[in-house]
């Protein structure tokens, strides 16, 4: 018999997401170091799945039920959790906070790790199933210092609260970004969930605000429509006539988009609220400036006009000044080859997410 530690992870689904992209990445470090499972309360695309072995896919268990039947089904997956008796449980998401609450409920001997991703919940119930497991948890999980001083203050654990870093690759040594020049088209993406957090109506309104300067920008947004407000953004991106230069390019896997990062000039993500902001570091790490909002973690890991563009979207009488800023790079490659020099360093020689977890469970769990 094996005497490694069971590790059981339970998360919503397998998709293009910063939760579970930084998972997948870990999944070969984990299956090495542990006897390990992975619940899944939802649907597992296998599209983003090709680069694990057949051996990693085999420990994947897929429980996809609809949530109306979760008053139903509940007792079946915390039997499922239980039985693969779990030396360490780390619940990821609302749902699965339900289920890892439930499951330290049934048996106070399983260590529940509750993992905390953001400063922000979609619904009520999101907010209070990930309480319930904050509070139940051995110790807890976070994605930044910012998601840390949250919990620390409104869900108020007991337990000791961790920070896992949420890099799922290294730094690329050389720095490939290179600076719009005048003639340029200047290309900006967003990479993530279409939904009404990332507030991508203020970045169409930048958009608009270069064109209306006389700069050709482009605007490339990758991602699903998380929440349905698509129709709506199309709405407004066809009222500012900019159907030729915004355009929508789907989903894409994690090897794809450190792929296409060095065909930007700016990452744009101007959030209302943010965790770690997965996509903002990563494009950081490939030395593409941010023209981000300085919310979640973003203020902990850059700085306004030293290695990222600040947005105050909370702030919108200073819009206009805020835009003016990214005019100035733009028309300035020298501050652009700043910025981007120092984004690129920041993330030098920083851990990965594996090492990082593995770090954290093995500190916590002798």
């Amino acid at each position: 018999m094996s005497s490694r530690k069971r590790l059981t992870y339970v998360l919503h689904s397998i998709a293009i997401g910063g939760v579970e992209v930084a998972l997948l990445s870990a999944v070969p470090a984990l299956h090495k170091q542990y006897d390990l499972t992975i619940i899944v309360l939802g649907k597992i695309n296998p599209a983003i799945m090709s680069h694990l072995s057949e051996e990693e896919k085999q420990v994947f268990i897929p429980l996809d039920y609809a949530v109306p039947l979760y008053p139903i089904v509940l007792p079946k997956i915390v039997r499922t959790v239980l039985q693969t008796r779990p030396d360490i449980l780390i619940c990821s998401l609302w749902r699965s906070s339900l289920v890892g609450t439930l499951c330290k409920l049934v048996d106070k001997n399983v260590r529940l790790y509750s993992f905390i991703h953001s400063t922000d919940f979609p619904h009520a119930f999101a907010k209070q199933f990930n309480k319930y497991a904050v509070r139940m948890a051995d110790f807890v999980l976070v994605d930044s210092s910012a998601t840390k001083k949250y919990v620390a203050d409104h869900f108020k654990p007991k337990a000791k609260i961790k920070v896992v870093s949420f890099l799922t690759r290294s730094t690329p040594t050389d720095n490939k970004a290179l600076a719009p020049e005048t003639q340029d088209n200047v290309r900006f993406m967003f990479l993530g969930r279409i939904n009404k957090v990332k507030n991508l109506p203020d970045a169409v309104e930048l958009i608009k605000y270069l064109h209306e300067n006389n700069v050709k920008a482009y605007f490339d947004i990758y991602g699903r429509d998380d929440d349905g407000s698509g129709a709506s953004l199309q709405q407004i991106i066809s009222e500012h006539d900019l159907n030729a230069y915004i355009r929508f390019k789907g989903e894409i896997t994690g090897s794809q988009k450190w792929k296409i990062f060095p065909n930007y000039h700016f990452y744009l993500q101007l959030s209302f609220n943010e965790g770690m902001a997965m996509s903002v570091t990563e494009a950081m790490q490939n030395g593409i400036v941010g023209v981000v909002s300085p919310v979640g973690d973003i203020v902990n890991y850059s700085k306004d006009m030293d290695s990222a563009i600040f947005i105050d979207v909370h702030n919108p009488a200073k819009k206009n000044e805020d835009f003016a800023k990214v005019l100035s790079v733009i028309r300035n490659p020298a501050l652009y080859a700043k910025l981007s020099s120092n984004c690129h360093a920041h993330f030098a020689s920083k851990k990965l997410y594996a090492d990082s977890l593995i770090e954290q469970i093995e500190s916590t769990s002798s």
